[in-house]
Order: structure tokens, then sequence, then C-alpha cells
């Protein structure tokens, strides 16, 4: 027989801990006006939780395309056979998706799902017992009634004044870092529908400027910064960051007090760089960021090429000598995002603490060079010999 009620008269808490103590087996559903839950349990463990439909499929799609889990033209084809033959999701994603993958993502849809309802005051619910409950025990683990309320009371408690201290769940959001440019090197795309994602935001020029800043960002900072890309809406963060919603609220909040990120009106991109505060980055700084970011991540020198190695000179030098460049033109990026202005040498690099000494030199113990023209930058090694211009090693595409 189906247990039934109002929420008003039988809390949600107490309806959970009731289940767990008797070991039921079977769904428990929850409705409001407007909302809708599901929970399933197999012997008064929570196996899997699912709410409105649209609500799961935009944190699943968001979360694959948004973390470079699935590409787009996947996602469609997953999401045109779901629609023509009604199979689950988690059904169809098993035969494309690791194990371990899966797991995490049916455990965030599953706990989100339960710490939503446990905000609701109103509504109703009813229990309907099953017999012989069959899941997939491999991707869908039992978690303990207990450990989920204990967790969940206290977000279902923080949720509502962290949510009025930031802007409405519509706002859209981008990076402050670089400024309105922040998109050409953050790695990241905008939309979730895009099928290039973004890359480890630990490796993106952004990260370093706020390194050189003295900002410390916690994981679930970088699971933000990891989605946002050229622009998403608070809700469009929450669905796709790989991490709880409430710890991705709290590190939006976060973000958005310090600056790293601000709200904005969706708008086109701009060449021009600008720091946190707002201030434009000098024109030729700006115009030399632009040559370096615009350019994949590399800097393409006018002039410079691959040089034919001289065959006394040690090939093992040589790529020591490209991988010091690479490091230099890190420093160089940063430099110009701070300072709003070109460096003069390597030197001016170590002075402001961006570049170690150390990394300053070539492996034949001579500073690298750095030369800036108008519209673009010289990076090189003297090489082997600092007499022969034709054994120069230029910093060429990665």
């Amino acid at each position: 027989m189906a247990l039934k009620g109002s929420l008003e008269d039988f809390s949600i808490v107490n309806i959970l801990q009731m289940i767990k103590l008797e070991g039921k087996t079977g769904k428990l559903q929850l409705s409001d006006q407007t909302e809708e839950v599901k929970i399933t349990f197999d012997k008064g463990s929570i196996i899997y939780a699912e709410g409105t439909p649209a609500t799961d499929d935009s944190r699943i799609e968001f979360t694959l395309l948004g973390n470079s889990l699935m590409k787009a033209d996947d996602w469609k084809s997953v999401k045109k056979e779901h629609e023509e033959s009604l199979k689950p999701y988690w059904d169809l994603l098993s035969k494309r998706l690791e194990p371990k993958l899966l797991v995490e993502l049916i455990n965030r849809q599953t706990v989100d799902t339960v710490y939503f309802a446990l905000r609701w005051v109103k509504g109703s619910y009813e229990f309907t017992p099953v017999k012989n409950l069959r899941f997939n025990n491999k991707v869908m683990v039992p978690r303990d009634v207990d450990g989920v309320l204990m967790e969940g009371c206290r977000i279902a408690d923080e949720w509502t004044r962290v949510a009025a201290s930031i802007p409405t769940f519509d706002t859209f959001i981008m990076k402050n870092i670089l400024g309105e440019g922040d998109e050409q090197d953050s790695g990241a795309h905008g939309a979730a529908k895009k099928e290039e994602g973004p890359k480890n935001f630990n490796e993106t020029l952004e990260f370093d400027v706020l390194s050189a800043r003295g900002v410390t960002l916690k994981d679930s900072h970088i699971a933000v910064l990891n989605v946002i890309g050229a622009g998403k809406t608070i809700q469009e963060i929450i669905h796709s960051a790989r991490q709880g919603s409430f710890t991705t609220l709290e590190a939006l909040k976060h973000l958005l007090d310090i600056g790293v990120i601000k709200a904005v009106k969706k708008k086109g991109k701009s060449m021009i760089a600008s720091d946190q505060s707002g201030k434009a980055v000098s024109m030729m700084a700006a115009v030399v960021l632009a040559a370096i970011v615009g350019l994949g991540g590399f800097v393409q020198f006018s002039g410079a090429s691959l040089l034919g190695e001289r065959e006394s000179a040690s090939t093992v030098k040589i790529e020591e000598a490209k991988y010091g460049l690479r490091k230099v033109e890190r420093a160089l990026k940063v430099y110009l995002v701070l300072r709003e202005e070109a460096p003069r040498s390597v030197d001016d690099l170590v002075e402001a603490g961006i570049l170690a000494a150390a990394d300053s030199v070539d492996p034949w113990e001579r500073k690298f060079i750095i030369e800036t023209f108008e519209d673009s930058v010289s990076l090189y090694s003297k090489g082997p010999d600092a007499a022969a211009p034709g054994d120069n090693i230029y910093l060429t595409p990665a």
C-alpha cells in the first residue's frame, strides 16, 4: 500500500528517516506546484534521485559538454536516441562513458536532487513499495540516508542566504581577469553546445595572472573557472561545474566578491585587454598581447622560423632552449597584463617576480632575448654560437 500525504504534516526529513529505519524498498515521489522529485530506495538506502526532465537534461548536457567529456555531435546522438526510444540517459551513456565518470554524474544528480527537495516546506509526498527492485549496482551506489540528511539540511539552511547575496540565476557571468578579452586565452568555450571545450584553468594565462596578483584559488573555484569560457548564466555554471550545486554557488559568491568574475550584459568580444579594475591596457601592450593571445596560445613572430640546427649543436640543449622559451613566453603574457607595457628584456620579467632568474638564461648561460616591435614580438636564444645568427633558436608554434 502506498503512503502519501502533505509535506506540511510530515516533513521530508521525517519521511526519509522512516524509510531508512524500516528498510523500505520503493520510490518516493515529492511534488510541489511546479517541481517534482523522485527518490529510489533499496532496503532503506538512497539509490537514485531525479527531478524534472528539463533540469536533469540540462545538468547532464552542460556537465558533459562544458568539461569536454563528450563531443557535441555525440551528445546530440544520445539525446536523439533518448527521445526516440525513451531509454534512460544513463543506459545510453553507459555505452559511451567510463564507469567511474558515470558514477560521478549519477551521484551528483542524486545528491543535488535530494538536497533541492530538502528545501521544500510545502507540497505532497507518496511512497510506493517496489518488490525486486532492479538497478545497475555498478554505477548506482547506495547512499546512507543519515549522511545525506546531515549535509543536506545544512545546505538547505544556507542556500537562501548565499543565493540572496549574488545576482539572479539568469544573470550572465564573465571572467574579469584580463578584461573584456578574457576568452581569447582562456582555452574555454562559451555555450555548452560548442564542441571544443576548455583546457584546465590551471594551464591558462589567466591563472598565471591571478597567481602573480596573489590570488589563491581552491579546487571549487577552479571547477567554476574551468567552465565559464566566454560567459554563461549562473544557472548554466551551476549545471556545468563538476561539483555539487551548493559548492558551486559558494564558489561563485567568492569569485564575484574578489572580482575574478563579474555580472555583465551579454556582448561580443573586444580585442583590447583591461586589468581587474577595468583600466585599459596601454595600446602597445594591448596590440602585442592580442598578437600573442589571438594566435592560439603561441607567439608567431615576424620573421621567426625554425632554423636548421648545426650538426655540432647539442640536440638536448636545443630542446631545453625551446622549453625555456615557453616559460619566458608565459611570463611575458603575464607582464603585459599586469604592467600594461611590453618588457624591455627578460630582466624586467625577473624584477617583476614573474620569471625566476634561472629561467631567464638559455642552456649556454646567455640571457634569452626579447625584441618588441610595433605589432609583434621576437623571442629567441642566441644558440650555441652567439656570434652566428644562423643558429639562433626562435620560439615557434607549439
